[in-house]
């Protein structure tokens, strides 16, 4: 009979989000089980290491594993797995959890905890600050002078974190108003619709909203993000391009982007030999619908390619008012590939998603549209699969200045 898998759970979140607190109130209360920590820190010293001992009332030290002078969702992967693994294999443990550093972004390390051969992740929790959500929210002018990173790196990391989970706690709600709360909380229903959400002051949270859950599946938590959603069952507007029918969507691959503050000019190279996509419907009109805090969602939709250097220049004054863009596109100096363009904040970047069907030889394609009747449905004589179609979440956003600006960027 094979040996059941130590199941893990992946705590993330922003510096002083609350996750040391949380983690140490967990600890306090295993509720039967023998949990092992590791705990990742930038710096040569691990503070939330001592902290956790200290907080925890934890006198084996062996019980918790420091990783210092990288972050485990680059550098110190290789080092995570290795650590993890051995913990197993002590046989001391029938829990693991992981304190990321608040600088990480939690889909590469899920990706590494899922390779782990005898254990199994069981839940990602993200930890946010609700004062800080406020502020980032409402334009960032509250941000500290002094941060570990750019601003537009901390925007960026609050969406990353906010997306990709299976719970998601919303800690110091005593720090901001009811109403802000409420904006708070709707942005993040935006971002990650259906997403458990757990609203606590202190991180007073049940042990069992953390620990042996089953909550977490890699696809379904990938696919539950607003955008991704938005994508693919997300209506167009028939009025934004007269060449509108309906479309289909990239799938993702468990490819890694690489985050930076660069333009579109960055390229990442995935494996995917050809560009896949997924059928949807949409059966008609579709503004930036917005709710009474102003914020929504629209789909950009267009057949014709970007001209780089037009977007380029568009994204030096990408509009403040978008929270959130993702989605599909390509350009008229590279017609055969498709990129995956992206934004979080002031953080613009687009990378390498594969090649278009309609690149490839006569008879590979027509070998695939034989066996895809919905894509063949759809396709376009002229440019064959290729397409733009963007996701936009963000507030009071003014859909059509916002596509007349983007159409200025059309080839």
């Amino acid at each position: 009979m094979a040996k059941a898998k130590v199941p893990m759970t992946l705590l993330c979140g922003y510096l002083g989000a609350g996750k040391t607190t949380l983690m140490n109130k967990v600890l306090t209360n295993q509720e039967g089980y023998k949990v092992a920590v590791i705990v990742n820190d930038i710096g040569e010293v691990n503070v939330d290491a001592k902290l956790i001992a200290d907080g925890a009332k934890i006198t084996d030290t062996s019980d918790i594993v420091p990783l210092t002078n990288g972050c485990i969702c680059c550098t110190l992967k290789s080092a995570l797995a290795q650590n993890i693994e051995n913990l197993i294999k002590t046989g001391k443990y029938d829990y693991i959890m992981i304190e990321a550093s608040g600088v990480c972004e939690p889909m590469p390390i899920a990706q590494e905890l899922e390779l782990i051969k005898n254990g199994k992740l069981d839940n990602v929790v993200g930890v946010v600050d609700a004062a800080r959500l406020v502020d980032e929210f409402a334009g960032g002018d509250k941000l500290l002078a002094k941060e570990a990173i750019g601003e537009e790196d901390i925007e960026s990391l609050l969406v990353q974190q906010i997306e990709f989970c299976s719970t998601l706690i919303i800690n110091k709600k005593d720090l901001v108003t009811e109403d802000q709360f409420k904006k708070v909380r709707k942005v993040i229903e935006v971002l990650h619709p259906g997403v458990k959400i757990i609203e606590t002051s202190h991180g007073d949270v049940p042990v069992k909203d953390i620990l042996a859950t089953g909550s977490f599946d890699f696809e379904t938590v990938y696919g539950s993000a607003g955008w991704c959603k938005q994508l693919e069952e997300g209506e167009i507007d028939d009025d934004d391009d007269d060449e509108h029918e309906e479309h289909e969507h990239h799938h993702h691959e468990h490819e890694h982007e690489e985050h930076g503050d660069h333009h579109h000019e960055e390229h990442d190279h995935h494996d995917h030999e050809h560009h896949h996509h997924h059928e949807h419907k949409h059966d008609g009109d579709s503004g930036a619908d917005e709710d009474e805090y102003g914020i929504g969602t629209f789909i950009y939709y267009r057949r014709k390619p970007f001209d780089r250097q037009k977007l380029d220049e568009y994204a030096n004054r990408w509009p403040k008012s978008i929270i959130r863009c993702k989605g599909l596109l390509w350009f008229s100096d590279e017609e055969e590939m498709a990129y995956v363009f992206e934004t979080s904040g002031r953080q613009i970047q687009a990378g390498y998603s594969g090649q278009w069907i309609a690149s490839a030889p006569k008879k590979e394609q027509d070998k695939i549209l034989a066996s895809n009747p919905e894509i063949k449905k759809e396709w376009d004589e002229k440019v064959g699969d290729r397409m733009i179609k963007l996701c936009i979440i963000g507030q009071n956003l003014d859909k059509k200045a916002i596509s007349a600006e983007l159409d200025k960027c059309l080839a």
